[in-house]
């Protein structure tokens, strides 16, 4: 590839997001402007620039890919939509450490593009979930997964669990050990619940995020900074595609995980 086509499928904002919209189908100016939210004077010069390396077509007032655009586009969306992700909260991701996700999932980081960033922010690290995760009771299936404990945890759950949501709960070791110790009770009313399960990490080898919620509308995913403290900020993504990884995701981590049968003992199974 010339680095020409290089450079305008990377080095340029509006050219990028321009393409991935045409990736989706045809577009009209006024529909590519409202979408961008960005004026017709500013985007113009790039249009004609993918124009002249024969990217794009026009037709009448609609633009759309041409083969070779169409070729370039498919092959360099995934790592297109990777940099998006990346680019919307560059601070958040360069401070985390990522290597709690696995690979195979990394390499679809593209997927949490729309992403928004929510939390107390790093003066209220221990807080648990913001406001909006509240919201979590609204949903019919919930699965949840924490590293790290706060005393919430504990009743967030059995109030899920008492409305009937379906509800799968991961815990990290060392998490599952002060719940058991601080909130025996509590735990036990909810493995009381047919709809409620709970599942504790036996791949000690293997670090895991701090937390993930995962609904049938919502993914909110928290990292551990590069100094192993969690500062409270989650990615929330609604996105379908977010919503498919964030559940393959939450399995990956239920297969070196036990299910737990009462406080005291765990299932062989």
């Amino acid at each position: 590839m010339k680095l020409e086509l290089i450079n305008l499928l990377l080095f340029s904002d509006k050219r990028r997001n321009f393409l991935l919209l045409l990736a989706e189908g045809p577009k009209s100016i006024d529909e590519v402007l409202n979408l961008l939210q960005i004026p017709r004077v500013s985007l113009l010069p790039q249009i004609k620039k993918l124009k002249e390396e024969g990217l794009i077509v026009q037709d009448g007032d609609v633009y759309r890919l041409s083969a070779i655009g169409n070729i370039l586009i498919k092959k360099a969306q995934p790592l297109l939509n990777a940099i998006s992700v990346f680019e919307e909260n560059e601070y958040f991701w360069s401070q985390r450490k990522l290597d709690t996700i696995p690979v195979p999932f990394l390499n679809r980081i593209g997927v949490l593009k729309c992403c928004q960033l929510i939390g107390p922010g790093i003066e209220n690290w221990s807080d648990i979930f913001p406001e909006s995760v509240k919201k979590l009771n609204e949903s019919t299936k919930v699965t949840l997964l924490f590293s790290y404990f706060q005393p919430y945890i504990p009743s967030l759950c059995l109030e899920l669990a008492k409305k009937g949501v379906e509800l799968r709960l991961v815990l990290g070791k060392d998490s599952f050990e002060r719940f058991r110790k601080d909130f025996c009770s509590e735990g036990g009313k909810i493995l009381a619940q047919e709809n409620a399960t709970i599942f504790v990490r036996t791949e000690e080898t293997v670090e895991i995020p701090a937390g993930i919620a995962v609904t049938e509308s919502r993914l909110l995913l928290g990292l551990i900074n590069k100094k192993g403290k969690f500062e409270g900020q989650y990615i929330l993504s609604s996105e379908p595609s977010a919503l498919s990884w964030g559940k393959e995701l939450f399995e990956y981590y239920v297969k070196g995980s036990r299910k737990v049968s009462s406080f005291d003992l765990l299932d062989d199974d």
